[in-house]
């Protein structure tokens, strides 16, 4: 167990910190009442230049590595990995990055909007939600899959060969995952949004 618990620090650590670390210098500053103050008890300094920094909120990370997930389950849907085995690596990559980004993003956003107060809690909540999708989406796959093989049966035979047995799962999952990403633009910059409260995700 310690080894795996260290080999899991050694792994997930540069992950998070790269992740981390993009997502804070890149995301917008909130305008606070200390700004105010520091530029008031700084006006006798000369001008800073006029450059203004580029930001990049946290929302937009998690999007994108939504993105990347969607873009495997098109990928897988479309056939165009089924006979290469040799190109299954661009899915893996995809996929995988996609999901450990939304694991490393996910926790500083609970905490940019909730605070750590009750992080515990709110992060608990959050990371119980994978949990139930992955419980929907093999039940959802093993349904397509039995229904197509089905199907196809040849006999007794039970199994299932071919682009036919999954695609309809992963085009489902590609639309399910640009779903999430609506809720998350619409949590972001809907009506009552964390935008419109002056939450800086």
């Amino acid at each position: 167990m310690w080894w795996l618990a260290l080999g899991f620090f050694f792994v997930s650590g540069p992950a998070r910190i790269l992740f981390g670390t993009l997502t804070d210098v890149l995301a917008p500053v909130p305008q606070t009442h200390h700004l105010g103050s520091l530029q008031n008890s700084l006006a006798s300094l000369p001008p800073r230049p006029t450059t203004r920094r580029i930001t990049i909120s946290r929302v937009t990370f998690l999007i994108l590595s939504a993105m990347l997930i969607l873009l495997g389950d098109v990928i897988l849907a479309s056939g165009a990995i089924q006979n290469h085995a040799s190109r299954f690596w661009i899915v893996s990559t995809l996929i995988g990055s996609g999901y450990g980004a939304l694991f490393s993003l996910t926790p500083l956003i609970v905490t940019v909007i909730w605070g750590v107060e009750n992080f515990g809690t709110n992060w608990g909540i959050v990371a119980m939600v994978p949990a139930l999708g992955a419980t929907f989406w093999g039940v959802v796959y093993s349904q397509v899959y039995q229904r197509v093989a089905a199907s196809e049966s040849l006999g007794q035979e039970v199994l299932c060969y071919g682009q036919r047995c999954y695609e309809g799962t992963f085009w489902a999952m590609a639309g399910s995952v640009a779903v999430g990403c609506v809720c998350w633009l619409w949590a972001w910059r809907g009506r009552g949004g964390w935008l419109e409260r002056g939450v800086v995700v």
